[in-house]
């Protein structure tokens, strides 16, 4: 009985087994593709387009170099646009500072003495010690625009001179005038003469001339005395060293 028994389960197990075998099978033919259908021009397109893709690829590596450049100098404008700011602040306080808009830090509240001289360096030298003391001075721009304030001219008479305002000489009558106009010497405006073009040649000319005579006269006299040097020589030796008589003018 045991063993019909698990031939029996044996043939349930097996007939299980096929029956979801086939089930399986139905199943996987009425999903399966009937037909694969390709997109000419898209396979044309991908089989021939290595190419095309590649310059694309580079391009948009360029363009992508492109934006990123254009990102690095739109940073760098604004860091410089951004440091001169800070320094046209600063330069503003400097000024200020200078000016006098800013007289006191926040955080002291003493002024210090205040002195009304001017600033100026004094050196106090010893035999052994050199000492410089600066006294400060107020600071005021006007004079830095406008230069220092000129003095008021006093209104106080000067010793010696009289406050009295000078009389205008008496008119005279017109007759007067006339005799005084008459007797002023008339001063005579110079004439300027100017040379003209014929003139100028003449005059360059004539000093031309004059040189080259000049010169003429300084050759003749240098030849001369260049002919004249044996002869007097000749003299010397046939005279014998004697005194020679000059001939008289009248001769």
């Amino acid at each position: 009985m045991l063993s019909a028994a698990s031939h029996l389960m044996s043939n349930i197990a097996l007939l299980t087994k096929s029956h979801n075998a086939i089930a399986a099978k139905k199943k996987a033919r009425k999903d399966q593709i009937k037909e694969i259908l390709f997109d000419d021009d898209a396979r044309r397109e991908f089989l021939t387009g290595f190419h095309k893709r590649k310059l694309a690829k580079a391009e948009a590596a360029r363009e992508k170099a492109k934006a990123r450049a254009k990102q690095e100098r739109l940073e760098s404008r604004r860091e410089q646009r951004q440091m001169l700011r800070e320094k046209a602040k600063e330069n503003a306080a400097q000024v200020e500072q200078a000016y006098g808009a800013v007289i006191e830090n926040d955080d002291e509240s003493w002024d210090g003495i205040k002195d009304d001289d001017n600033a100026r360096d004094d050196e106090y030298e010893d035999e052994e010690q050199l000492a410089t003391v600066t006294v400060v001075e107020d600071f005021d721009p006007d004079t830095i625009i406008h230069g220092p304030e000129k003095p008021e001219p006093s209104t106080a008479p000067r010793p010696g001179f009289s406050t009295a305002k000078a009389t205008p000489p008496p008119e005279l009558p017109p007759s007067s005038r006339r005799i005084a106009k008459k007797s002023q010497p008339k001063v005579r405006e110079k004439k300027i003469r100017y040379e003209t073009k014929d003139a100028r040649k003449r005059e360059q000319t004539k000093q031309r001339a004059r040189r080259t005579e000049k010169a003429e006269r300084a050759g003749g006299k240098a030849s001369r005395k260049s002919n004249a040097g044996p002869g007097k020589g000749s003299k010397k030796t046939s005279s014998g060293g004697g005194k020679r008589r000059h001939p008289s003018k009248g001769h």
